[in-house]
């Protein structure tokens, strides 16, 4: 046979949705959303000290760099789409997937498009847009994302692709723009007062910093979509989540030194009150614009990836079969019920509450996986051999209880709704999942 028959014998490999720039690129755009550019104003008012806010966000980023750790080794292991949901279903129970699966449904994705959209609106505002009485623009928003990735997914990773670079662009003209101001505080500074430092709160900060954070865990959502499985996932996730620390850390220096305290504390627009300090009204809509468009982008990333969960729950009979129809490789219909869900929450809460619920929520799902790491790794007696991943699943623990007493003690209203939708999600698995699990069986 010639050369030109074998080639025209052989079946074509269709190319997956994501290389390994997208990848990373959807780590970032799921991390950098509200919460880098809303947390520090609420953490201040918390901490008092500019000092010890920036102090939670580098502890917030090394507790990220601890669950990559772990995730990354588990995407090897389980190059399939769904995160959270695959990873506990292996490693535990698949009524502990169920669950996890539910908490990525409302917490990981349904609840920070809202707040993404919300945060956008707030920002487009303040750059000249409209106000309006209700969440309108943020209602745009999500409908003309939810379209995009459903009817046109190649076209929608393109163009998100292309607004990640203009997003890292903004931020970065956002932090040479108010350097100068803020070096200037920082050298001005007295001395912060430890008397004032309370360990509780720095805990009760790292709740919301966690979820600023939370996105670090984005292309384990999508390992089935990806070129390379899991080994390029775990390029992608180190990658990406050292990029957000850079960004998180200076774009946070210069919001708590450039801007007057008193100004922020408290207070969710925090990163615009900056600009319009250091440059006045017209660097004000500037970055709110480019702030908008980080936010767009976020909840944008968290449509695509979200519903490659529903999807594979769907498939394995945890929610209901028709979120699992493809058209092709793409979930059109959990796509469009993702951008619906997330409408309702639009429309039904604020953004301080979205965040402090969303934080516990995921820190405790993540927290379950990595635990279910560390169990399955002792069990095989191979905890070892894995000694980075190892030091690394006992600091996202230890860290994870502390942010779960702080929540307990500070937002127990926020632990409660955690916990009704991880009842939730087992009463899902208990009356949908159970024959369908036991049937295909797990590893």
């Amino acid at each position: 046979m010639s050369e030109a028959r074998k080639l025209a014998a052989t079946p074509r490999r269709e190319r997956k949705l994501l290389g390994f720039f997208g990848a990373a690129a959807l780590v970032v755009a799921n991390t950098i959303g509200t919460g880098v550019f809303t947390t520090s104003g609420f953490a201040l008012a918390d901490l008092g000290e500019p000092s010890f806010v920036m102090l939670s966000w580098l502890l917030g980023g090394v507790y990220a760099l601890a669950g990559v750790a772990v995730y990354s080794d588990l995407a090897e292991r389980y190059p399939e789409s769904g995160g959270e949901y695959v990873f506990l279903r292996h490693l535990i129970h698949p009524a502990a997937g169920a669950a996890a699966g539910w908490i990525s449904l409302v917490a990981g994705f349904t609840t920070p498009i809202a707040a993404s959209a919300l945060g956008a609106q707030l920002y487009l505002a303040r750059a000249g847009g409209p106000e309006t009485s209700g969440p309108l623009v943020a209602t745009v928003i999500v409908v003309a994302l939810g379209l995009l990735h459903a009817l046109a997914p190649t076209p929608g990773v393109a163009l998100q692709n292309f607004a990640v670079a203009v997003k890292i662009g903004a931020i970065a003209l956002f932090v040479a723009f108010g350097a100068p101001s803020a070096v200037a505080s920082i050298g001005a500074a007295p001395a912060p007062a430890l008397e004032t430092f309370s360990l509780l709160a720095l805990a009760g900060s790292l709740v919301w910093i966690s979820y600023a954070y939370s996105g670090w865990n984005a292309a384990v959502y999508v390992t089935g979509e990806v070129e390379g499985g899991g080994l390029t996932v775990e390029r992608a996730l180190h990658a990406g989540t050292l990029l957000v620390i850079a960004l998180y850390l200076c774009v946070s220096a210069v919001i708590l030194y450039a801007a007057p305290p008193q100004e922020i504390r408290g207070v969710a627009e925090s990163g615009a009150i900056a600009a319009l300090a250091i440059g006045g009204p017209q660097a004000e809509q500037a970055l709110s614009a480019l702030i908008a468009l980080a936010l767009v982008t976020s909840a944008s990333s968290m449509l695509l990836s979200g519903p490659r969960v529903y999807a594979r729950m769907a498939q394995d009979g945890v929610l209901p079969a028709p979120l699992g129809r493809l058209h092709g490789d793409h979930p059109r219909i959990a796509v469009l019920a993702q951008a619906a869900m997330s409408l309702v929450v639009v429309w039904s809460a604020g953004l301080r509450t979205l965040l402090e619920f969303a934080g516990v929520t995921l820190s405790l799902s993540a927290g379950a996986v990595v635990l279910g790491w560390l169990i399955r790794r002792l069990r095989e007696g191979s905890a070892l051999r894995k000694a980075p991943q190892l030091a690394a699943a006992l600091l996202f623990l230890t860290a994870t209880t502390g942010l779960l007493i702080a929540t307990v003690a500070m937002r127990p209203a926020s632990l409660i709704a955690a916990a009704a939708l991880i009842g939730a999600g087992l009463l899902a698995y208990a009356i949908g999942g159970r024959r369908q699990a036991m049937m295909s069986g797990v590893s």
